[in-house]
């Protein structure tokens, strides 16, 4: 019996799992953020390049700790912009997006390569 409940709940819980597209519409992310193009904030794809490139391991950690706690002034082009911290969001969904985030990084266009300044050319501080 023990046993059935113990698997009814594992199970369960894997069935409210959210996917990251769930996470980011019921958050509103998508209001200011798109993936490979800039709206009211970064495209989550320059996100993913920026914090890549200058945080290496710790990339997943910095875009953790910029939901959470929100930010301002990572990226020049959006110096008045100022996101918003979420501390309602849990840990485990907090891991999705972040990982969504850094998945998004092969939509970045012109970073990294020699457009004409690249990443100061994205408006990255830098």
């Amino acid at each position: 019996m023990l046993k059935n409940i113990i698997l009814m709940v594992l199970v369960g819980g894997l069935a409210f799992a959210q996917t990251p597209k769930e996470i980011l519409n019921e958050n509103g992310c998508l209001s200011c953020h798109a993936i490979a193009s800039k709206k009211l904030a970064p495209a989550f794809a320059g996100i993913a390049m920026k914090n890549k490139r200058f945080e290496g391991a710790n990339a997943k950690a910095v875009i953790i700790n910029s939901i959470k706690n929100g930010s301002k002034g990572k990226f020049r082009r959006f110096s008045n912009t100022e996101m918003p911290a979420f501390p309602s969001i849990g840990e485990e969904d907090l891991s999705i997006l972040a990982d969504y985030i850094l998945s998004q990084s092969s939509k970045a266009k012109h970073f990294g390569q020699n457009h004409g300044g690249g990443m100061n050319r994205m408006g990255y501080n830098k």
